[in-house]
């Protein structure tokens, strides 16, 4: 699922979309070696895509009774 159907899910549950999501960004992929428009990104390499950048693996298990975030 690319990220802007994520958007239009959010919107047909009712979600407010913030103005800037319709804002034209780019990323450039080094597989494909060309730039991309991030909303034709899949929801999973662009979770990939925030892990590589910004995020910092932990080798703990999280405790059982922690639910995960995207489950709300």
């Amino acid at each position: 699922m690319k990220l802007k159907q994520v958007l239009e899910i959010e919107k047909v549950l009712g979600k407010t979309i913030p103005i800037d999501m319709a804002e034209k960004w780019v990323y450039y992929s080094n597989n494909r070696e060309i730039d991309m428009d991030i909303m034709e990104i899949d929801i999973i390499h662009a979770i990939r895509i925030i892990r590589k950048y910004y995020g910092e693996r932990i080798d703990e298990q999280p405790d059982v009774n922690v639910e995960p975030l995207w489950l709300d």
